[in-house]
C-alpha cells in the first residue's frame, strides 16, 4: 500500500452502491486489516417510487427484480452485506441515482441504448446540475462526522455524470479542509473502456500508483461482490468471469505479482 493509503481513518465517497466495492474493494479490506477506520458513503442511494424511466424497468429486470419489489432497498441490503464482509461502516444518502431522474426539459436523463445492457446517460457540467450544491453541503457534514485522515472517490474517467458530481463535490469539500485525496479507476469501465479524468478547474492528478493488497484482501473484495446479486447478473456468469477479468487487469496495471488496484492522488493547484 502507498503511504497515505495507511491513513488510520479513511472516508471512500461512492457514487452508486458496488462502486467503492468494484474499484477498490481490496484497498478498502487491506487498510481494515492493518488498523484503519474504513467508513463508505454512497451518494446516489435514495429510494425512487414509480413511474420509473424504461431504461430503469429495463435494469430492474435484468437484476431479476418484480415490479412492484423495491430495487433502492434491495440494492441498500446488499450494499450494507458486501461492506460489512470488508469491515467497513456505511453510510447511504437520499439523493437518486440518474435512472431515475429527470433532466430540466422533463425528459428522463437515462435511455436504452438497443441491443446492449449499457444506458446513454445525459450529460452536462457536474456543477451546473440542480443537485450538486446539496451533495457537497451533504459530503461537508459527512467528512466532518467521520473527520477522515484520508479521502477516496471515483475518477469519474467513465463521464457518468453520477460519477463527476461525486468526485468534483468531495474534491472541493476536501480541499476546504485540506484533506488529502485519492482517486480510484473506475472498473469495471476501466477494464474496457480507459478514459481520461477531466478534473475541475484548480485540480490535476498526479502519478497513477498500484497498490498491491494480501491475498486475504483480494479474496474478501472478491466475496463481497457476490453479496451484490443484483449487479452480479450483469457483471458476472457462464460467458463472463469478473473475477478473472478483475485479475487480469491488476496484471497489466502492477509492476509486481499479486492482486492490487490503482488511485491516482489529487494535487490543488
Amino acid at each position: 500500500m502507498t503511504r497515505d493509503l495507511g491513513a488510520d481513518r479513511i472516508l471512500a465517497i461512492s457514487p452508486h452502491l458496488d462502486d467503492a466495492v468494484l474499484s477498490f474493494g481490496a484497498g478498502l479490506a487491506q487498510a481494515e486489516r492493518d488498523g484503519a477506520k474504513v467508513t463508505v458513503h454512497t451518494v446516489f442511494a435514495g429510494t425512487a417510487t414509480p413511474p420509473f424511466s424504461p431504461a430503469a424497468d429495463r435494469l430492474h429486470s435484468i437484476w431479476g427484480l418484480s415490479p412492484d419489489e423495491d430495487a433502492s432497498l434491495r440494492r441498500r441490503d446488499e450494499d450494507i452485506a458486501a461492506l460489512g464482509h470488508l469491515g467497513a461502516e456505511y453510510r447511504h444518502s437520499r439523493f437518486l441515482d440518474a435512472i431515475y431522474r429527470k433532466a430540466a426539459d422533463g425528459r428522463w436523463m437515462a435511455d436504452n441504448v438497443p441491443g446492449r445492457q449499457k444506458l446513454a446517460i445525459g450529460r452536462l457540467s457536474s456543477q451546473a446540475d440542480p443537485l450538486f450544491s446539496a451533495v457537497q453541503e451533504e459530503i461537508a457534514s459527512v467528512v466532518q462526522e467521520c473527520d477522515p485522515t484520508l479521502i477516496l472517490t471515483c475518477a469519474a474517467a467513465s463521464g457518468h455524470i453520477d460519477n463527476e458530481i461525486t468526485r468534483d463535490a468531495t474534491l472541493l469539500v476536501a480541499r476546504e479542509r485540506e484533506i488529502p485525496v485519492r482517486l480510484w479507476e473506475d472498473l469495471p469501465h476501466a477494464m474496457f473502456a480507459q478514459g481520461e479524468a477531466e478534473l475541475p478547474e484548480g485540480f490535476r492528478l498526479g502519478a497513477p500508483e498500484f497498490a498491491s493488497v494480501e491475498a486475504d484482501a483480494r479474496a474478501r473484495k472478491f466475496e463481497a461482490l457476490l453479496r451484490y446479486p443484483t449487479q452480479m447478473r450483469m457483471l458476472h456468469g457462464p460467458d463472463k468471469d469478473l473475477f478473472a477479468q478483475l485479475d487480469g487487469h491488476a496484471g497489466k496495471n502492477g509492476v509486481r505479482s499479486g492482486y492490487g488496484e490503482t488511485t491516482w492522488p489529487v494535487v490543488s493547484r
